[in-house]
This record gives structure tokens, sequence and C-alpha cells, in this order.
């Protein structure tokens, strides 16, 4: 159940908030987990089955003001509820475990979230500044061991970073554009107030985009976007990776054509051949090499798409 209003206070300021009550019902049979907490295959009794219940109410709040009739900054903050993944737990569970006894390694997650930031929107000019901050007092979350397996930890959890975006069309002809993305995140294993980082696959390094489009044509457009992903040794530091993370820079081309009823796309993905590894595939790697793989070189793709 849910209710959410808003309420337009003039024409500068808009406020916004909402309700929802949550319900989850989770029951399972008597089972034998996959695999034990260390990755080896399961030994040992079957687990009993069980049935929980857990129940919750959110908010969220939010505002937007507008400082003049192209300029707005907004702060909002909701709260997020929702239930672990039940795969990642109750497939790798260690000697012992009942639906039970372990009740708070199934709860449901709680997740505070606050926002703010600032949007501007001119005739051929737009650009977004944004912060966040989330809590979870109950995080779910997972670090690396010495001998090379995962632990899945529910403890108090942070996560934050910025994000921002730049749009230019300089003629009707020429598009620009740019994004960047950075997050942390930590958790406190040990409730004693020691936040240590989260692991890359969980928090992810640096990301910053960037294209370049023209119309060509009325009926040919190219497009050139570039993506580089950053470095991170913060959750290998922490002993949560298994490896630094390397950053990489992939260059795309993209043209495409009208052709008759449809439109012809021909693209170079990896236009620079550049030989890099994925952030999944590197952290991946540190725990099974068999993970480790290097993405595809200079690839042509072409595709030819009618809409009707």
């Amino acid at each position: 159940m849910f209710a959410q209003a808003q309420w337009d206070v003039s024409e500068q300021l808009i406020l916004s908030g909402g309700v929802r009550h949550e319900r989850f019902n989770f029951s399972v049979d008597e089972f034998t987990p996959l695999l034990d907490n260390n990755f080896d295959p399961y030994v040992g009794p079957s687990v009993a089955g069980g049935e929980l219940d857990f129940s919750d109410t959110v908010f969220n709040v939010g505002s937007v003001y507008k400082i003049t009739p192209t300029v707005s900054v907004f702060a909002n903050f909701a709260q997020g509820y929702s239930v672990p993944q039940l795969f990642r737990v109750l497939n790798f569970l260690p000697p012992g475990f009942t639906i039970d006894r372990d009740v708070r390694f199934l709860q449901p997650q709680k997740i505070d979230n606050y926002e703010i930031g600032v949007r501007g929107n001119w005739n051929n000019f737009q650009a977004t500044l944004a912060g966040f901050f989330n809590y979870s007092a109950l995080g779910l979350s997972s670090r690396g061991q010495p001998d090379g397996t995962i632990q899945y930890i529910r403890a108090p959890q942070r996560n934050y970073g910025i994000e921002a975006t730049l749009d230019w069309q300089p003629s009707n002809k020429w598009k620009l554009g740019s994004s960047l993305t950075w997050t942390e995140g930590e958790d406190d294993q040990n409730e004693d107030g020691d936040f240590r980082a989260l692991r890359t696959l969980e928090v992810q390094p640096l990301k910053l985009t960037a294209y370049v489009e023209n119309q060509t044509t009325p009926g040919w457009r190219n497009r050139l976007q570039l993506l580089y992903v950053g470095n991170r040794n913060r959750g290998f530091e922490a002993g949560s990776d298994f490896v630094t993370i390397r950053d990489y820079l992939v260059v795309d081309y993209i043209s495409s054509f009208q052709i008759g009823a449809g439109n012809l796309e021909v693209g170079i993905q990896n236009l620079f051949n550049n030989k890099y590894s994925s952030v999944f595939s590197q952290a991946g790697g540190g725990l099974d090499e068999l993970l480790y793989n290097l993405e595809r070189g200079r690839s042509l793709s072409v595709n030819y798409r009618i809409s009707w």
C-alpha cells in the first residue's frame, strides 16, 4: 500500500511526500544448500524449513526550488525496504544454520537515501550536479577472505557519491555531452565504528563518459562516444578485493543511415583496439583465474531496424 502527494506551493517551490507499507512473507521447506560459506560442496544435515514475516512503513519527502526559470535546486529523502537476494544468502550457508535462529541474516534491508543537487536547462545547454548519501543499519555486502572465499555480511553500511552531466547543442547539427559518476562505500563488519571499504563489485570505480554527435545530412548521423573507468584500490587495501582494479578507456563509433522505411546502423566498438578487462572480470579474476577475461578488441556491427 502506498500514497504519494505533491503540492505546488508557488511557481517556484514544489513539495512532495509519500508513505508506503511493505510486507514480505518468506517460507521454505527443508533443503540442502548448494555450497557452504567457503564455496565447498555442502556437507552436513539438511537445513530445516521455516517461515518468516517482515513488514515496515517507509517514507519519502522531496522539494524543488526554482531559483530562476532555468535553474533549480532539489533535495530528497527516501527510504527503501527490500528483501536480500535469497539465492545469495541461502546457497552459501555456514554449518548449523537455521531459518528461525539466524533471522538477522535474512532480514530485509532498510536504507535511508539522501540526495541534494542543482540542475539547469537552457535553450542549448543542460547541466546537473547531485550528491547522495545512503545508510543502512543492516546492509548486505560481501568480503574476500584470505583463503580465497567470499563471506556475506549483514552490518551497518553507507554509500555516497556525486553525479554530474553536461549536454550542449551548439547548432542543430551538433551535440556534445559528458557525464561523471563517482561512488564509494563502506561497512562496519564488527560494529565498532570502524568502516572499511566495500569490494568493487558493490562500489563501481569512477566512470566518465563523453560523446560528440553530428547530423551530417538529414538522413545520416555520426556519433563518437568514450567510456573511461578509473582505478580503485580501496577495496584491495581493506581486504575486500583480491586485486587492485585498473583503469581502461574504450571509444566507439556509430554511424546511422535512414534507408527506405528503416534505419541502417554501422558501429565500430573499441575503435582503437584497446586491450582491457572489465571491472567485473578483474574483480572476479582475483578470486578465480577462470573468471578473468579480456574484452573484445575492435569489432564491427551492422544492424537494420524498421519501425511500424
